[in-house]
């Protein structure tokens, strides 16, 4: 009885917790992109499946999951490679993740983050210096449950992006994971992945903007991102 009244006093503390966020004005962003959704294809291996978005394809493989100790993940325990290609490149994007050290110093983010990043570092036809880094941070248990904390910042080409956690729709819960991110250039949103949907939903800028490639693999790595608060991961 007591488990039962602690359990029920919690799930009303977390409709408490999810409420703003449900009320919360809808991101403008969402009018403005391209809506898709990722579909599979045939892949280089059965180890390496292929993915359709919109008009990306490519290949996924090496996820592994993560684990923690004194807040922090192990940098081999958390790992993801895929491949990027469109019409007009000459060849794929190839982007390898873990957890490491960043070289972006991510001052703008405010809260209080792990020791690790995770961090994508880029190959194939990728321009010269683009880089990646995700910080963390790990709240109570019905922060978790809600919505965690996520930021990062990705330079592509010319473009900076920046990712953050922001709630787009649907269930305000992530089992421990993030629901959503929304991608913001300077002050304006462009983009957006919506994780808790189903099937998850990719928002990108419109084709011909010269942001949609950099959004366009910025959700992907933050699809193909095993996030350690996850329980299924």
């Amino acid at each position: 009885m007591t488990y039962a009244i602690k359990w029920a006093s919690a799930l009303t503390a977390l409709a408490l917790l999810a409420a703003p966020a449900a009320q919360a004005a809808p991101s403008a962003m969402l009018s403005t992109a391209e809506k898709l959704t990722l579909k599979g294809k045939k892949g280089e291996s059965l180890f390496r499946p292929g993915y359709v978005l919109g008009e990306y394809t490519g290949a996924s493989g090496g996820v592994a999951s993560s684990t923690r100790a004194a807040g922090v993940y192990a940098k081999d325990k958390l790992k993801a490679d895929f491949t990027v290609m469109r019409p007009g490149w000459s060849a794929p994007v190839t982007v390898t993740c873990s957890g490491g050290q960043s070289r972006l110093g991510l001052g703008w983010i405010t809260f209080k983050r792990d020791t690790l990043d995770y961090i994508c570092e880029f190959g194939g036809t990728a321009p010269a210096g683009a880089t990646f880094a995700l910080a963390m941070t790990k709240g109570g248990f019905l922060q978790e449950m809600a919505q965690p904390q996520r930021a990062g910042e990705l330079q592509y080409g010319g473009v900076t992006l920046r990712a953050q956690t922001k709630f787009l729709g649907g269930l305000p819960m992530g089992g421990g994971g993030a629901t959503s991110y929304v991608f913001s250039k300077g002050e304006q949103e462009i983009g957006g992945l919506q994780l808790n949907a189903f099937p998850p939903a990719f928002y990108l800028p419109p084709q011909g903007s010269a942001d949609r490639d950099a959004a366009a693999i910025l959700s992907l790595i933050l699809f193909y991102f095993r996030d350690p608060g996850r329980q299924d991961h």
